[in-house]
């Protein structure tokens, strides 16, 4: 609900008003040579545009008054110039100095998609991310709109190229975020905690990322919070399933957003029912603080929290009796809390220093089961980087991680209870140099090394990586690295004697952009070693616990964005091939996991009408089937499921209420109402004739409508 209240709010800003300043112009190198596809943008907004064939740009934008107009472009050195947005329309150039020298002349971009860095490819941005239909504003659901993320519907996490969802972990300003997911009950899917409007940067790497973080074994999702905002403003949203109110308050040197949001899912569904009886309607309240101080012409400290309480209830079928209904419950209660702090330190240093603490507790009662769990996880964490004559950079820095966990789990018909405790305390150090011995070559070298108290280990990983730039628009990039994982809390309740799991990644990246066009085709392979696995029959012996799992993980990635072939309209295009096999958990064999279909396609496509300040959007997505197991059958994990398909669509209206600047929103998901089928959930307990009987599992509903009303003060 806070992503889809930030979301149109900032819309009225990136899409355009009613009095709108025209700025036009060139961008060419010092010999007057036009630079295709150069960014210009209003540095501290979201209103940018690239220049044409022949450098030139015109710019639309809502700002006022004094502003700073940028231009960037690969291989060359940014520039500013201080504007005045008080005429209708302005004339500007800019001549753009080459930097041979610097180290972006080319990018390694194996394994990664940069959102919202300039110097590398934009692939999406937070307007593109709210503003996908199917993701319901969502940076979750958005990213699965990228090649090489699954669409788990049951789950909402994030599935990344044959892996599981624990394998993939969010980072904030760099530092760890715990639970970024909302809890849910079993086969309903969870969302992101965060809206994407807090963040300025977007990056999401499907593997070979950079040895300053590490336990993960897929991939990382690295958020980067906003710097100062504009003006000062208050902020409210009404909608179906709630409303919010935010106050930004702007001073010279700092600034302060405090949000709070309430939704209740019960006027929407008594008039749309669900598939399962509701007990408690979902309901939720949050809240939002984000702090942001300048010390020094340099540092910048930054602040920010948020904080959850949610609860729902619903007749669910029983785990172990066909025809047999349970009272669900869940009780969840969040925060988290981020500090951190940025400067210039010893000359050329940049110092990045801060800690993150994750709070969890988390009631959930099957009725035949119920379990309690608590969770605090604190890291604290210190880097400094520094490039030296243009051609050389080193990375160096040592973070810390607590983890204490609590579970209290009780069976009301056996009676079995278990109370599990553990704290593992991780020490880590990491060190990664960048060489550019000419402009068209790069290297990255990282290692990685961590300590875990509770299971006496440590590990060393190796991270490689370089980058050839094959022409102006061109490059290849190959990535290869050791990826390490402590095990899951829940396997660390019944022994602690387990290693890390481990993963090695190999990759090759070709990348094209020219013309508001981008192209990456990549190709990987995944070798996984020391997963953990267990006897489901007696889960409860630690005994039967090890490190014996192992499989792989292959396939192609494709992605294409256009914003310059039709007028006012962008689409990107992601496909996915994944060959992926595991033997892990309580697989009693090497198979296809039930979270990898093999083939994935998705379509996103926005539109904006001037003429009637309206822009429409639609994605769509299909995949072929997923596995699952049927204990009737010889065979583990034969059955396939449907394939899976959605089209979703959604309207973004700019007008005024009283003058105010106001949105109004509406989507629809899922518009076809297909019945989408993910697998089937079979009861622990065989019929009269010893067959084991199931039911679908599939979402609570065939569509998601959604109205808001977003009014800017």
């Amino acid at each position: 609900m806070k992503t889809l209240s930030f979301l149109l709010l900032l819309l009225s800003v990136t899409l355009g008003s009613f009095a709108q300043v025209v700025v036009k112009g060139m961008v060419t190198d010092k010999k007057g040579e036009p630079l295709t596809g150069a960014n210009v943008f209003i540095k501290g907004s979201y209103d940018g545009t690239a220049a044409n064939h022949n450098g030139s740009f015109t710019l639309s934008t809502s700002a006022k008054g004094k502003q700073v107009l940028v231009a960037t472009f690969i291989g060359y050195a940014t520039q500013e110039v201080d504007v005045d947005l008080t005429e209708q329309s302005l004339y500007i150039v800019f001549k753009l100095k080459e930097e041979v020298n610097e180290l972006n002349g080319v990018v390694i971009t194996a394994g990664t998609f940069e959102t919202a860095d300039r110097k590398r490819s934009v692939t999406l941005q937070p307007l593109d991310i709210v503003t996908t239909p199917s993701a319901t504003g969502d940076i979750y659901g958005a990213i699965t709109t990228l090649p090489g993320a699954a669409t788990i519907g049951e789950d909402g996490r994030l599935f990344v190229r044959g892996g599981d969802g624990y394998e993939s972990k969010t980072f904030i300003d760099g530092l760890l975020s715990k639970k970024p997911y909302s809890s849910n009950v079993p086969d309903l899917p969870s969302r992101g905690r965060f809206s994407p409007f807090l963040f300025t940067g977007t990056t999401f790497s499907t593997g070979g990322y950079s040895a300053e973080y590490g336990q993960a074994l897929s991939s990382a999702l690295i958020l980067t919070t906003n710097a100062f905002p504009e003006k000062t403003q208050t902020d409210i949203s009404i909608m179906t399933i709630g409303g919010g109110v935010n106050q930004t308050l702007k001073g010279e040197r700092s600034s302060l957003s405090l949000g709070v949001d309430y939704s209740n899912l019960g006027p929407y569904f008594q008039l749309f029912p669900q598939k399962f009886a509701m007990n408690k309607y979902p309901e939720s309240l949050g809240a939002t603080l984000s702090y942001r101080q300048k010390v020094s012409d340099e540092g910048v400290l930054k602040l920010f929290g948020t904080f959850s309480s949610s609860q729902m209830g619903l007749r669910y079928p029983s785990r172990s009796d066909a025809g047999v209904m349970d009272d669900v419950s869940i009780n969840n209660a969040n925060g988290y809390a981020n500090v951190s702090y940025s400067d210039k330190v010893l000359g050329d240093w940049l110092v990045k220093a801060g800690a993150a603490l994750t709070v969890d507790n988390n009631d959930l009662d099957m009725q035949s089961f119920s379990v309690y769990e608590s969770l605090r996880n604190l890291q604290a964490k210190v880097t400094l980087k520094r490039s030296f004559s243009g051609k050389f950079s080193l990375l160096f820095g040592s973070d810390a991680t607590v983890n204490d966990f609590k579970q209290d789990y009780t069976e009301r018909e056996s009676g079995f209870t278990n109370r599990a405790s553990h704290t593992d305390f991780t020490p880590s150090a990491y060190v990664e140099a960048e060489f550019k011995p000419y402009s068209k070559l790069a290297f990255r070298t990282g290692v990685r090394s961590e300590y875990s108290s509770l299971l006496s280990k440590g590990n060393v990983a190796l991270r490689l990586s370089a980058a050839y730039l094959l022409s102006t628009s061109s490059q290849v990039s190959v990535a290869y690295g050791d990826f390490y994982q402590s095990p899951e809390e829940n396997l660390l309740r019944f022994t602690h004697q387990l290693s890390f799991e481990r993963a090695t990644h190999y990759i090759v990246n070709y990348q094209w952009e020219k013309s508001d066009r981008l192209l990456r085709v990549e190709l990987y392979r995944k070798e996984y070693n020391s997963l953990v696995t267990y006897n489901a029959a007696q889960y409860w012996d630690g005994s039967l616990y090890g490190n014996s799992g192992y499989g792989h993980s292959q396939g192609v990635d494709v992605f294409f964005k256009d914003r310059k072939t039709i007028r006012a309209f962008e689409y990107w295009l992601s496909y996915s091939y994944v060959d992926s096999k595991r033997m892990y958990r309580d697989y009693p064999q090497l198979v296809t996991p039930s979270f990898a279909p093999a083939h994935t396609l998705s379509l996103v496509g926005k539109k904006w009408v001037q003429s009637i300040t309206t822009q429409f959007g639609i994605s769509a997505t299909l995949s072929s089937g997923r596995k699952y197991n049927n204990p009737n059958s010889s065979e583990f994990m034969a059955e396939e499921s449907p394939m899976y398909s959605d089209v979703s669509v959604n309207c973004s209206h700019l007008t005024t209420i009283l003058g105010k600047s106001t949105i109004v929103y509406t989507s629809i998901n899922n518009l076809l109402g297909r019945n989408n089928i993910y697998g089937y959930r079979y009861y622990s307990k065989p019929n009269a004739n010893g067959v084991y009987e199931s039911y679908p599992i599939e979402a609570s509903s065939k569509r998601f409508f959604f109205i808001g009303v977003f009014i800017t003060l």
